[in-house]
């Protein structure tokens, strides 16, 4: 597994302006994820410059096996007690309406025993929400979950995917997953930017 670096940048301000200690925040690339589906496949999923965020991201042209997992950059043990807890945003952009009726599963696991930490269920009719702008409804058959959220960024067409109130323990080294294989339809039209850690 390669190693991931990450930045100490500002956060949304609309749902974190209670955060004014930039040692609380970590931010990793997408692009740095260890497993990708088919990423740098020009035919399916490849980095592309968004003018918008003026930076690269990961963009899915089209696919229909869609799966990526990226580590969790561990916050200072020697600052923080032995257990508190995060929050994690996944900013996203979705401009295609995605068909299906199986959900995409979002997990949080722990590395070495792979033990699941955080198990959620995002249904496609939240990325047709998404993608034609329309406020977002997350209780589709019933995957409602007060801990996952869906709201805009400060940049127009981008979203955080928040998942909130994760218990953490000292030393623990956590993985991130998007699974969306059991949805047989081809998707397209979302690209990937980067997953923050926020200790809160």
């Amino acid at each position: 597994t390669p190693d991931i670096t990450y930045q100490k940048l500002p956060v949304y301000h609309a749902i974190l302006n209670h955060i004014n200690n930039s040692e609380d925040v970590r931010r990793v690339s997408i692009i740095s994820s260890h497993m990708f589906s088919y990423l740098g496949d020009t035919d399916h999923v490849f980095l592309k410059y968004n003018e918008e965020l003026q930076r690269e991201v990961v963009f899915l042209k089209e696919i229909s096996w869609l799966m990526f997992c990226t580590n969790l950059p561990k916050f200072c043990s020697e600052v923080y007690p032995a257990s508190y807890c995060i929050r994690l945003h996944l900013q996203i952009r979705s401009d295609v309406v995605w068909k299906g009726d199986k959900p995409m599963v979002v997990r949080l696991l722990k590395c070495k025993t792979h033990e699941l930490v955080r198990h959620n269920f995002i249904h496609p009719g939240v990325w047709r929400d998404v993608s034609q702008g329309k406020e977002v409804d997350l209780s589709y058959n019933n995957y409602n979950d007060k801990n996952l959220k869906i709201v805009p960024t400060d940049t127009p067409s981008w979203y955080f995917l928040v998942i909130d109130n994760v218990s953490v323990v000292e030393g623990d080294e956590l993985y991130f997953t998007i699974d969306d294989r059991q949805n047989v339809f081809w998707k397209s039209g979302k690209s990937w930017d980067f997953l923050e850690i926020i200790r809160i």
